[in-house]
């Protein structure tokens, strides 16, 4: 009878024991496979498991950067290259109405006073003309000596004047631009003045003016093609 007894509640204290066993590990994995739990564990592993991942990539990028960027400043040079001048050239400032004749390393030949644009805007029917000196760089397109003036439209509309034929012989105007002029395109002109008391004022109709003795030495250092840079 003892032993039976002693089987008896050994089976019981048994089964005291393994029902919550049994319990607690039905929680737990209640708990594992709950969706908030599951979410959590892979923001987990992410943050260990990415973060080299994550890490690698960023420092590629990196190095993709670096390397564009020198791609870009190597292109910049090679720009820079094929804009230095390989000739004398000239600076104009409008700012102040100063000019700065230079050879081909940059170094000063001479300097001096001109005149710019008056920033002036005439109205002409339903057109409006800014008279402004164009900013940029240019170059010399050609050179001519004692070149007379073709006056257009504007001129005789800022005049007063009624506009006369395109081939009126008072469109001609000799001695206005000095004994030198260089064109630089669309018109504009460095050139020389009658007005010589206005050098070092924004006077101009859009035109680089100069006095007589700096044309002179201006005309003789640039050549067809020598660059022009306004600002």
């Amino acid at each position: 009878m003892e032993i039976e007894e002693k089987k008896e509640r050994t089976f019981l204290n048994v089964i005291i024991w393994t029902i919550p066993l049994l319990l607690m590990g039905i929680f737990v994995l209640m708990i594992l496979y709950t969706p908030d739990f599951q979410n959590g564990a892979f923001k987990v592993k992410a943050v260990f498991v990415g973060s080299s991942d994550s890490e690698a990539k960023s420092l590629d990028g990196i190095e993709k950067s670096v390397l564009k960027s020198q791609r870009n400043i190597n292109s910049t040079e090679r720009k820079l290259d094929q804009l230095k001048p390989v000739k004398p050239y000239i600076v104009v400032n409008t700012t102040e109405n100063r000019f700065s004749l230079r050879n081909a390393n940059g170094d000063t030949i001479k300097t001096g006073t001109c005149s710019t644009g008056k920033n002036e805007i005439l109205i002409a029917g339903s057109k409006r003309i800014l008279f402004k000196t164009p900013k940029g760089m240019f170059e010399v397109r050609n050179k001519q000596e004692d070149r007379p003036w073709i006056k257009p439209d504007w001129a005789f509309i800022e005049d007063g004047l009624p506009i006369p034929s395109a081939r009126s012989a008072s469109r001609v105007e000799v001695g206005s631009l000095g004994d030198y002029a260089l064109s630089i395109g669309d018109g504009y002109m460095i050139h020389g003045t009658l007005y010589q008391r206005f050098l070092g004022l924004p006077v101009t109709h859009g035109c680089v003016r100069i006095g007589d003795t700096d044309l002179e030495l201006i005309y003789h250092t640039l050549s067809k093609g020598s660059k022009v840079f306004i600002y």
